[in-house]
Order: structure tokens, then sequence, then C-alpha cells
């Protein structure tokens, strides 16, 4: 329909030169009128399918953000959920939003699950605070698991109170504040607790167990026992019950060893299946069983069995030690040698190394608190040789001191891409293309545009058909007017052809932009892989400095640790560089798509060829009433027609203004929430930072410590293997002897009983 439009100037003087030939208006066939009605139907089918929802979501903008937030929840990105959560919770009315606790429950969950637990304390504080109701429990109960783990239990006495005024209590309470209780150390006060809970079938079993466990822990060993037996009796119905037995026959077996009653303790042991994750614990306890009723050879097979089944790095050296004393006390010296050897070749080497640094390391307490700002700072070092790490990394106060680190690096690296999320979104807002955000408007903008297309293919289609009809009738001034409109609108066509008119056409062009944007994203990315090869050198660097420190001297060292730490700081530098570049091609991506400037002066073009159109219809009418009779009843319904679209052009004309309205806000809504977020990281990031100076030397102090203690643990081995070889040499001396006075005794004793046998013989 566009190409029509060329050279229409000339069109107009050729018709007007052969007007006078014409006595009566052309009869071209009439365009079908049903595409008016269908348009209309469109723009209807338009506004009920988009803008329509979009103005009842702004109604309940609040509603839509929970659950929205809640999907999130419910598919386990904790992450997206406590940031919607939060939203949610920032809004003026939320003390009067229905699900008001469940959103403090919910964002204090999610920031829980990810370890959070301090900021997920203070909404369950939050939630509590607001007396009996809705998740009220839930919340006592998250308090509780909060305090065991940051091992605070300042508030719990208070959250005591709180269930003891309460008449219907939950079982999963009653378990918990048995924990909580336990984890105190108060076990008396823990039992009863453990009893209440004990009621409901689904905590049984957990329990009964941890009553056990308390009674242990007060001394009450054969009340103990009795429980656990019964324990071991009773069916279980859920996997956690089969594993709560399983602990029970595991904590028979430890009580009758502890009585010296072996064959019971055998027999509890033998009763924990190969499939269940306790049988390594169980074997080599069972192990010392039949160490402590002599059943050796039985005690090497069950060893034999641990040693192939992965076991604790810690425990290989203890096993092949009591295997070597297994070998010597069956008399097998060669075994005996063997084990007790292959733990002097494997420890001495590393025993050597650490004392080696401790003596050449002048402030060891220094050195350790800087690998831990490092590992904090994300840099991934070791504090110790890697045999160390497999040696340590399992022990509950390193693992806790591993946990805080990683804590720190999580919760840093979350304020950073939160920081780095905010400008982004900041960014994308100011765009004319902002409507992106919300992929439903987004969608109904542009189908808005190919519609708006086609109503404007119509226009000039019933409207070219009704000039055919009053061309003979136009005189000289009409016609010169039609000239310049028609020139006009050949210059506005030409512009607006070169913008996509259908969604399809919207969806290629940004195909096509995807694409050159993805060709220079390539080339960050290999920037960001050469970036990440010079970090791996320079962790490189580290680990040969501390493995290979004896070669060089300590001013060598000193120096090549400050070009390291330089050429580090050179690294950060062009990381950072390289992800400011990767945040502009982003921010410059976003802002092409629906309703960018482009397609916004396409609109206006639109605007102009509308009021272009319209004059040209006003021709048409003033010729309508001097149409011969014959042409005048189906000129007269096209015309009908053709007055009714520019009614749906301002219909739609209002739908993109309402679009509009809401996607602007929603913007000002979404920078409101960016401002208090930021608020609230600035106060996060104040809390890290003081939080990371006291955790650092924490860090630094256990892991020096352990540093410490585990070279005394291989000193100890390596003279274990040491004496271990000794022994059996000697024990080889002592069989030898033993041997030899039980033969002179045998060769006495047999002498004395022929003397005795033939006394006549001398």
């Amino acid at each position: 329909m566009r190409d029509l439009w060329k050279g229409r100037g000339i069109w107009a003087l050729v018709i007007g030169a052969v007007a006078v030939l014409w006595s009566a208006p052309a009869m071209a066939e009439r365009p079908s009128l049903d595409n008016v009605d269908l348009v209309s139907e469109q723009v209807t089918r338009l506004e009920s399918t988009y803008l329509v929802p979009a103005v009842l979501e702004t109604r309940y903008r609040l509603e839509s953000r929970f659950n929205d937030a809640k999907v999130a929840y419910l598919l386990g990105d904790y992450e997206r959920a406590s940031i919607l959560f939060v939203s949610v919770l920032d809004a003026p009315q939320i003390r009067q939003f229905d699900s008001y606790r469940e959103a403090l429950y919910l964002v204090g969950d999610s920031l829980f699950q990810m370890r959070s637990f301090r900021a997920g304390r203070e909404y369950f504080r939050e939630l509590v605070a607001e007396g009996p109701g809705p998740f009220y429990q839930a919340g006592i109960v998250r308090l509780l698991e909060t305090a065991a783990e940051i091992r605070d239990f300042g508030e719990v006495d208070d959250l005591y109170a709180m269930l003891d005024d309460m008449e219907d209590v939950s079982p999963s309470i009653h378990y918990i504040r048995g924990k909580t209780l336990y984890d105190e150390g108060r076990f008396d006060a823990a039992r009863p607790w453990f009893q209440r809970a004990a009621r409901d079938e689904t905590y049984v079993f957990r329990a009964r167990y941890f009553e056990a466990v308390t009674l242990v822990a007060a001394g009450h060993l054969a009340e103990a026992a009795d429980l656990f037996e019964r324990l071991t009796r009773q069916a279980p119905v859920r996997q956690d019950d089969r594993r709560v037995r399983e602990l029970s026959h595991i904590a028979l077996g430890r009580l009758a060893y502890e009585d010296e009653r072996y064959e019971e303790a055998v027999e509890h042991y033998l009763q924990v299946p190969r499939t269940s994750e306790y049988f390594d614990r169980a074997l080599f306890e069972l192990t010392w069983c039949l160490v402590a009723r002599g059943s050796y050879r039985a005690a090497l097979r069950n060893l034999d069995i641990l040693l192939v089944s992965d076991p604790d790095p810690r425990f290989v050296p203890q096993a092949k030690a009591l295997m070597a004393d297994m070998a010597m006390r069956l008399r097998e010296y060669e075994d005996a040698r063997r084990w007790f050897g292959d733990i002097v070749h494997t420890f001495t080497p590393v025993r050597d190394e650490l004392r080696e640094f401790i003596e050449h390391e002048d402030d060891l307490r220094g050195f350790f608190l800087d690998l831990v700002r490092e590992d904090m700072e994300g840099m991934g070092v070791d504090y110790v040789p890697p045999l160390v790490t497999e040696w340590i990394e399992d022990r509950a106060l390193m693992e806790d001191s591993r946990q805080l680190v990683f804590d720190g690096q999580v919760t840093q690296a979350d304020i950073d891409e939160t920081y780095e999320a905010i400008e982004e979104i900041e960014a994308a807002l100011a765009l004319g293309s902002s409507i992106r955000a919300f992929p439903v408007l987004e969608e109904g903008w542009m189908l808005g545009i190919e519609l708006e297309a086609r109503l404007m293919d119509l226009q000039y289609e019933l409207l070219d058909w009704e000039l055919t009809q009053v061309q003979p009738l136009l005189g000289p001034a009409d016609r010169e007017r039609l000239a310049v409109l028609d020139a006009r609108l050949e210059e506005l066509w030409e512009k607006e052809s070169a913008t996509p008119r259908t969604r399809d056409e919207l969806l290629e062009r940004d195909r096509e932009i995807e694409q050159r944007f993805r060709s220079l994203r390539s080339e960050v990315d290999r920037t960001a892989f050469e970036i990440a090869g010079l970090e791996e050198l320079l962790d490189g660097i580290a680990v040969y400095m501390r493995q290979e420190s004896v070669r060089l001297s300590e001013s060598e060292r000193v120096q090549v640790e400050e070009i390291r730490r330089e050429l580090r700081e050179e690294v950060r530098a062009l990381e950072g560089e390289r992800r400011e570049l990767s945040r502009e091609l982003e921010r410059t991506q976003r802002a092409f798509g629906a309703r960018d400037e482009s397609l916004v002066r396409q609109r206006e073009l639109r605007d102009e060829i509308q009021a272009l159109q319209e004059q040209r219809a006003e021709v048409v009418d003033a010729q309508m009433a001097n149409l011969q009779a014959q042409g005048a009843s189906e000129a007269l319904a096209v015309a009908e027609a053709r007055r009714r679209l520019p009614g749906m052009k301002r219909r739609l004309d209002r739908y993109f203004d309402s679009i509009d309205e809401i996607v602007e806000e929603r913007v000002v809504d979404i920078r409101g929430i960016l401002d208090s977020e930021k608020v609230l990281l600035a106060r996060y990031q104040t809390e890290l930072d003081e939080w990371t100076g006291r955790t650092e030397t924490t860090v630094a102090s256990i892991a020096l410590w352990n540093f410490l203690h585990v070279e005394g643990e291989f000193d100890r081995l390596v003279r274990r293997g040491h004496v271990g070889l000794v022994d059996v040499d000697w024990q080889r001396l002592e069989d030898a002897r033993r041997d030899r006075e039980d033969l002179i005794d045998l060769k006495l004793t047999e002498e004395e009983m022929i003397r005795e046998a033939f006394p006549d013989v001398r």
C-alpha cells in the first residue's frame, strides 16, 4: 500500500488532465468493509488482554509482587525471593496487607536458607512481636534454630516464656525447644520437651532418641540404654526413623563397650546395614570391640574394608597403626613393618616442611592474618599444605572457621551484586525502553504497533477507493490541495517504512541487535578468560613461595610478595574495567526494544500521517453529496466505515498512553524500592565491615592453632611409626628369646622325663 504513494503527485496531475473526458465516476471494486469490524474487534481484544489486567495489577500491585516473591521462594530461588519480599514489606500500606505475617516469615526463612541468620532473625523477631496468629509458632521455631546456629542463646528464655503462655503448641516447637536446651547444655531441662514432642508420630523416633542422648549426657546410662533398646525394637515408618534406629544400635554398642560387654556391643554394631550412612562409623567402633575381645584377625578384616571405602584422611594412619598392632599380635611382622613404615614415609616430609616453615617465619600470626584477609577477599588461598588441609578440614572448629569465611564472602558478594543490579536497573529505567522490564506490557505495546499499522493500511485502502469515486468531481483547488498532501505523505511514508511495522519485524530487529552485541560480549569474555589466567598464575606464585620458601632469602621473598601484590591490584583493576565495560554493553543493549527512541519517532510520524489523511478525507466528504445515485450508496457505506477508523486510532492512542502511564508509575515505584534498598545495603556493608574485622582475627588464630596442632599430631604419628618399627624388631627378638627359652625348657623337661623313665641308665 505504501508503494502506491510513490509518484502520487504525477498521478494526480494525469488524473486532472483527463478528468474532462469522464462523465461518471469509475466503478472500481469496492474494498471489503468486514476488515473494519475485524480491526475494531482486535482493538477491543488488545485492551482487554493487556490494558485491563495491567490496570488491575497496578491496583493490586502489592498482592502481585507478593505472589511473584512466593513463587520464587517455592522454586528455591531464595535470593530473588528475599529481594521481592523486602520490596513488599517496604510498602506503606503493608500492615493492612492480609499476607503481612506470611511475608515476614517467608523473607526471614529465605535469608535463613541463605545462611544469613542474623538478617533473617530481625524479620522473625518482627513476626513474633505481632503476637499470636498465623506463622507465630513457626517464627519462634526459626528463632530457636537461629540461636543454635549462631550460638547466641540470649533471647531463648523469653521465647520459652512466650511458649508457656500458649495453650496449643505444635510438636515441632516442643522438639526444637528440647534441641535448643540440649545445645545450651541444659540436659535435664531438655528431656521433658522431647517427651512431649514424642507424643506426635512425626517426632516419636527423633524425640525419643534425643531424650536418650540427654540421659547419657546427664549420666543416667541405664535409663538411656532402656530407651535406646525400645527404639531398636520399634518398627520404623519413615526413612528418618530408620536412621534413628541405626543410631540407637550404635549408641547401645558404645554403652556395652564401655561396660566391657563386648559380645553384646558386637551384636549391636552388626545391626547397622551396609547401605546405612553410619556403616563406616559402626564398622570402626566394631573393630575396637573385636580388638578388646582378642579377635585380631576379624579386626584386621574390618580395617581392610574401611581403608577401601574412602575414609576420613585422619583415620588412615590410625587404622594402619592399629593394623600393625594386630599383625604384631598375630606375629605377622613383615606386614607390621610395612604399615608402620608407610606412616613414617607419608608424614615425615610434611612434618619436616611444617617445622621448617615455623622456624623461618618470624610472625606466624601475622602470616595467617594476611592469608585470611586474602581468603575473605575471594583470592581462595590455602592456609596449609594439601595433606595438612585434608587432615584438618573437617575438624569442627576449622569447619566453623571456613564457614565464617565463606559466609563473609557470600555476604560481600551479595552486597556487591545487589549494588550492581541496582545500578543496572536504574540505568534500564532511565531509558525509553524501560517497558522491557515488564514483558507482558512490552508484548502488548508491540502488538499495538502492529495493529496501528494495519489500521493505517485499511484507512488508505478505503480512502483511495473513495478518491477514485469523487475524482471527476474535484475542482482545480481540490486537486492542488491533494497533490500537496500526497507529496508530503510520500515523504512521511518513506521515513515510516524504515521502521518495523509488525511484531515479527520488531523481534527480528531485536535478534539482529542481540547478534551484534553478542559478538561484542564474546570479545569481553575472551578478556575475562585472560584475566582469569593471570589470577591463576598469581595464585601459583603464592603456592610456590609457600612450598619453596627455603630457596629464597627473606628479602627476596618479601620482594616477590610485594610484586605479586602489585600485580594482583593491577589484575583487579583490569577486572573492574572489564566488568564496567560488560555492564555498559548491557545498558546500551537495553536502550533498544519496544518504546525506544526509533519507535517513538515512528508513532509521531504515524500521528502526522493520520492528520494528513484526515485532511484528504475532508476533500472526499465535501464531494459525497454530488455523487450520482448509482454509486452513492456504496460510497456512503465506505465513507461510514472509514469514518469509524479515526475513533479506533484514538482508542489506540489512549491504549498506548495508558500503558506508558502504567510503565512510568511502576518505574517510580521501583525507584522508590531501589532507594530504600540502597539505604539497607549501606547499613549491611557497615555491619559486615565490623564483622569482618573481628572474624579475620578469630579465623587467623584458629588457623594458626590448627597449623601448630597438626604439626604436633604429625610428629606424634612419625614417632608412633618409628616406635612401632622398633617394637616390631624388639618383639621379634622377644619372640625368638621366648622360643629359645621354651625350647630349652622343653629339652630339660624331656631329659628329665627320660631320666625318670630309665633310672638304671647312667
